[in-house]
């Protein structure tokens, strides 16, 4: 059945004022932007007076619904659901939208949901405005954006659907980040900090187990990804998850490319590290999981070959990861404050760290391996799961669920 379609103005209230006569020494939820996650859900809060935060921030109530407006924020769907404050009022940062459903027309949890989809981000980015790195979704965009609009007891059918959907993706979320968390629990028991050496490997610079370093190339791309046969320029966030993300590239066109000029592809088992980034992200790795010959490595990004017989590629991805190791090595990155960071080669392999013996690592890839056989069909149902979810929103969407 195809319902009717209305504006969000004529369910909702966008932004709403706070109430003259709110009582100044009742306690409040305070929500910070990074409070909330990509998942509409609420990570923290803290407890305020009303007075300290009535000026200032962003008033809301705890049924509301709170929508980030400014890039990259809206576009990675932070969003808050309702009903999950303390409090009965909360504040929170001003780059914040907040709906109110009007009970009677519109139920909370459907509205959410009505917003917090691909859809609507994309035609929410498509409005977006102001300067580079602080373009904002407006208030009069959610006023004229339209949804559709079936009866309550429907609404709450719908949104009921889309809960138990949302449920098991996260779920699948969960079950992929404990196979991390375990492979990182496994080389923390075999080979202990890489910094103290509480077990007393023998300890040498990196050179000792680098055979080769190799750049890739500056290519200038487009903005979006390469698509059907064509080739791209890797991002340097297709690494900084820890995780090779191929998908994260720009198209480039190969009537660009010079003749002669060599590309590097990544394959499996490569290990990839980018030597120059922000400081919170330069030094991440990840090692490629199967081979790739659409997209090539830009010149911040390294394909690190170890000297088998002395360094594993999956060992070496892990210890850079140990968080006192990456800090010792990003503190060696040159750069001004609050610009890009650069890792020299000559640093990094200069870099002193353990040798543990070569069977140890052996044992400890073998583990790392069958783990990323479980992560991968974890991945996999995860993307299918993700997909339902897309086609049941679409169909609410379309009025067809």
């Amino acid at each position: 059945m195809s319902w009717p379609t209305v504006k969000l103005s004529e369910v909702t209230t966008v932004n709403p004022r706070l109430p003259k006569d709110a009582d100044d020494t009742q306690k409040v939820s305070f929500i910070a932007m990074a409070s909330t996650s990509e998942e509409g859900l609420l990570l923290n809060e803290e407890s305020r007076i009303l007075a300290e935060t009535r000026k200032g921030f962003t008033y809301f109530e705890k049924s509301d619904v709170l929508l980030a407006k400014i890039t990259p924020c809206f576009e990675n769907g932070k969003c808050l659901r309702p009903n999950q404050i303390t409090n009965q009022i909360g504040f929170g940062s001003t780059e914040f939208h907040v709906l109110r459903a009007s009970p009677e027309k519109i139920d909370s949890a459907y509205l959410f949901y009505m917003i917090w989809n691909k859809r609507f981000r994309y035609l929410g980015e498509a409005s977006m405005s102001g300067a580079a790195g602080q373009k904002r979704v407006s208030a009069d965009f959610l006023k004229e954006f339209e949804i559709p609009l079936p009866p309550l007891t429907e609404q709450k059918r719908i949104a009921a659907i889309l809960d138990k959907a949302d449920a098991i993706r996260r779920k699948r979320q969960q079950a992929i980040q404990l196979a991390d968390d375990f492979l990182r629990a496994v080389f923390l028991d075999m080979f202990g900090d890489p910094v103290t050496n509480p077990k007393g490997w023998e300890v040498k610079p990196l050179s000792k187990g680098i055979d080769l370093i190799t750049s890739g190339w500056s290519a200038k791309g487009e903005s979006y990804p390469c698509q059907n046969g064509k080739t791209g320029v890797l991002k340097i966030s297709s690494v900084t998850s820890g995780k090779f993300k191929p998908e994260e590239n720009k198209l480039v066109y190969e009537e660009r490319i010079p003749k002669g000029k060599v590309l590097v592809f990544p394959g499996k088992g490569d290990l990839l590290f980018s030597r120059a980034n922000t400081r919170e992200l330069v030094a991440a790795t990840c090692i490629v999981p199967s081979d790739v010959n659409n997209v090539f490595l830009p010149d911040k990004l390294w394909k690190i070959t170890t000297k088998t017989t002395a360094l594993l590629p999956e060992f070496l991805n892990h210890l850079i990861w140990q968080p006192r190791f990456k800090e010792k090595l990003t503190s060696q990155a040159t750069g001004t404050s609050g610009s890009m960071l650069n890792i020299s080669k000559s640093k990094f392999e200069s870099t002193e760290t353990i040798f543990p013996p070569l069977h140890l690592q052996k044992e400890f890839n073998s583990i790392y391996w069958k783990v990323q056989t479980t992560i991968c069909c974890l991945e996999e149902s995860l993307l299918k799961v993700e997909e339902t979810l897309n086609s049941i929103s679409q169909n609410a969407f379309k009025g067809l669920l």
